[in-house]
């Protein structure tokens, strides 16, 4: 589907923001191949924080960016919803995916 976002930000952070919206949909990048990937190699910290700075993060996927060395990195939804919606992403068995909800059915908050 497609959805007309205005989001505020610079023309770097619009840049990267474009970039992820590029990142297909179940894979995943790292942080340096997406400063790569807007010519812009050297950026790798300035496209981490843009991609921090991300406000919409299903509709710009920045869950998609994980560690070079594979492993999950930041995510402000936290990790356990990052992992789930990857998981998710590569059409796992909702069995096999974190329970997103535990928290809340558990009554703790």
């Amino acid at each position: 589907f497609t959805v007309a976002l205005d989001t505020p930000g610079t023309d770097f952070q619009r840049q990267v923001w474009a970039a992820l919206r590029d990142i297909p949909f179940g894979t995943t990048t790292h942080y340096q191949a997406l400063a790569a990937r807007i010519n812009k190699p050297a950026a790798v910290r300035a496209v981490a924080a843009a991609n921090g700075a991300n406000r919409v993060s299903i509709l710009i996927p920045c869950h998609r960016v994980i560690g070079k060395d594979g492993a999950l990195t930041g995510y402000g939804g936290g990790l356990q919803r990052k992992a789930w919606l990857l998981a998710h992403e590569r059409g796992e068995r909702d069995d096999a995916l974190p329970d997103l909800f535990a928290v809340h059915r558990s009554g703790e908050a």
